[in-house]
């Protein structure tokens, strides 16, 4: 018995101390980037948590939220196609090196369709065929040297209009290849996080604290 009340007594105050120490908060924060493609490409924002990073090296976060809006997806008012409204970055790879930002890496496509059948108009049947097709990607990369990192922007859209037999024409194509995309940090919010060993551990070796004391008092 006095062998495990040692042994006890070892490890709660163990506990204890390590408690101690691990009350404190390691203070992250939640950041917030606008961002603007060149040469009309688009523009959006985006955040992330900084929790994981270490500042060593090369690192990749995942994008908590954040929105695209380019030109590139599939919506055409002229021929009645309803592609996506913007691109949802929740997902997106934020890049870093040495704990600094440096880019997105991130990537999206839109498609739309639409056919007008006409069997019965006077002169004979009528069939057209639309199809609106989108893909944009953000690039970043780092391959000259830490301080020559660039993020850069490629994408296109167009529309096929078509009968049943071929295609008849393309309208509103759109491509950019290699523009370059700026980002502006707009906000740092303090987000804190406990650390493994929190005050639950702490009110256990408390506890077993409050428990030898008890049973010193009976044995007295």
């Amino acid at each position: 018995m006095p062998r495990l009340g040692s042994a006890i007594a070892s490890t709660i105050l163990s506990l204890a101390a390590l408690s101690v120490a691990g009350v404190d908060q390691v203070q992250a924060a939640l950041l917030t980037w606008n961002f603007q493609v060149e040469q009309s490409g688009g523009s959006g924002f985006f955040n992330l948590s900084n929790s994981s990073l270490t500042g060593i090296g090369s690192e990749s976060i995942a994008v908590r939220d954040g929105r695209f809006n380019t030109f590139a997806t599939a919506s055409d008012s002229s021929y009645g196609l309803e592609g996506k409204d913007f691109y949802n970055l929740a997902g997106a790879i934020a890049l870093f090196y040495q704990g600094e930002f440096r880019g997105l890496s991130a990537s999206g496509s839109d498609t739309a369709t639409r056919e007008i059948d006409l069997p019965d108009v006077p002169g004979g049947p009528f069939y057209v065929k639309y199809d609106s097709s989108a893909y944009w990607s953000i690039g970043t990369s780092g391959a000259s040297g830490p301080g020559r990192w660039v993020s850069y922007f490629s994408g296109y859209r167009e529309t096929l209009i078509s009968d049943r037999e071929r295609v008849l024409a393309i309208d509103g194509r759109r491509i950019i290849n290699g523009a370059e995309v700026s980002y502006t940090l707009v906000n740092t919010e303090a987000e804190p996080v406990p650390e493994p060993l929190t005050a639950g551990t702490a009110a256990v070796a408390l506890a077993g604290l409050s428990w030898l004391k008890h049973k010193k008092k009976m044995a007295a």
